[in-house]
């Protein structure tokens, strides 16, 4: 019986064997026929499509104002004030938000300090319809005149729209006797900014 079962073992071994191999030739097959067949995507999904051609514009952001009327014609005295116009146009294509900004001053003939004689002015912003409407006590946004500023956002001014504004100096009724005979010359900037949609 040993001898029996030895010879077994020796010849079922090598059935073994050819099995393995021919099931790992018969998978080597399947997937190189698999792999053959994909057409090289291997997406779930793909798909394609065309728009109809269009065309984008980029806006403009410009902005026209005039000179500052003149002002110098009025000397003013503690209490009183001086008034002047100015136009602003929105020449481009989208809206924008105006700010209004002394940026420059300059202070002359002063027996005092420049920051004495600017202490002493007050700065009036207002929109009018009209240069006939701007006259001394506008209300609207006030401030010391060398620090004056609307600050971003102060109006809305639409494309193709215009406004104007007025303003007034405005010289303390308590300004010290040093003041006197003092000319202030300012820089007013005038800043549109596109309004974000």
């Amino acid at each position: 019986m040993t001898s029996s079962t030895a010879s077994r073992r020796r010849h079922r071994a090598p059935s073994r064997h050819r099995w393995v191999w021919a099931t790992a030739l018969a998978l080597a097959v399947a997937v190189v026929a698999s792999v053959l067949g994909t057409g090289g995507t291997y997406a779930l999904w793909n798909a394609s499509a065309n728009t109809k051609s269009s065309v984008v514009r980029s806006g403009t952001a410009t902005l026209t104002v005039s000179p500052l009327s003149p002002m110098y014609q009025t000397a003013i005295g503690p209490g009183s004030s001086t008034t002047g116009t100015f136009t602003v146009r929105n020449t481009g294509t989208v809206p924008l938000s105006m700010r209004v900004a002394i940026t420059a001053t300059k202070v002359s003939y002063a027996d005092t300090t420049d920051d004495v004689v600017l202490g002493a002015q007050t700065l009036r912003l207002a929109s009018v319809g009209s240069a006939a409407e701007c006259h001394a006590g506008i209300s609207g946004a006030t401030g010391p005149l060398a620090t004056f500023d609307t600050g971003s956002g102060y109006y809305t001014l639409p494309p193709g729209a215009s406004g104007m504004g007025c303003i007034e100096i405005l010289l303390s009724m308590d300004a010290p006797q040093s003041v006197s005979g003092a000319v202030t010359d300012f820089t007013m900037t005038v800043t549109g900014t596109q309004v974000a949609p």
